[in-house]
């Protein structure tokens, strides 16, 4: 089994193979949703541990930055945007929104790196419903509301989610040459 390269710090005491970092990758991201979505900016500094150990892992850490930057700001942008449209409505400020676009970008070469060999229109699917069905179940848990209604707010989102998730693999893609 091909082992991921660690940290020099790491390397001694963690010796991971790829499936098992694709798995820890995965459970990282899900973690950090959940924290996000049931804690919302109470559990941020828990959030940035999460995304922050991961890092100490991967071994192109400057292409995993640009990586991470781009997509945040892109996706975040995103959903201030969709505030700003109604489609979105928080409590209180979503930061946390932030780390979970840093730690969903971390998943884009790695627990979805499969994802890369899909044909670009089984990428726009699939992002589509995952992405869309991702919000609906953050507004079951309370982390957002939904004021446009779910079917008109997954529609939109499915919409967006089609285009932005070959986007993202894509920029992920070219960043990682």
């Amino acid at each position: 089994m091909k082992k991921l390269s660690a940290s020099p710090q790491l390397s001694a005491a963690l010796s991971l193979s790829s499936s098992q970092w694709l798995i820890i990758n995965a459970l990282s991201f899900q973690a950090i949703w959940w924290l996000g979505v049931l804690g919302q900016n109470q559990y941020l500094w828990l959030s940035a541990v999460i995304v922050a150990l991961q890092f100490t892992v991967l071994k192109a850490k400057l292409t995993e930055f640009k990586i991470m930057l781009v997509a945040s700001v892109i996706g975040f942008s995103l959903d201030m945007l969709l505030i700003q449209f109604g489609v979105f409505v928080f409590s209180t400020f979503p930061w946390w929104l932030l780390i979970l676009w840093g730690g969903f970008s971390i998943t884009l070469n790695h627990s979805l790196g499969f994802c890369h060999r899909l044909a670009w229109y089984l990428q726009a699917l699939l992002g589509g419903v995952s992405g869309s069905l991702s919000y609906l179940a953050g507004a079951k848990f309370y982390a957002v509301s939904l004021p446009m209604g779910q079917l008109q707010s997954s529609l939109i989102l499915a919409v967006i989610w089609s285009v932005l998730f070959p986007v993202l693999l894509s920029i992920s893609g070219r960043l990682s040459r």
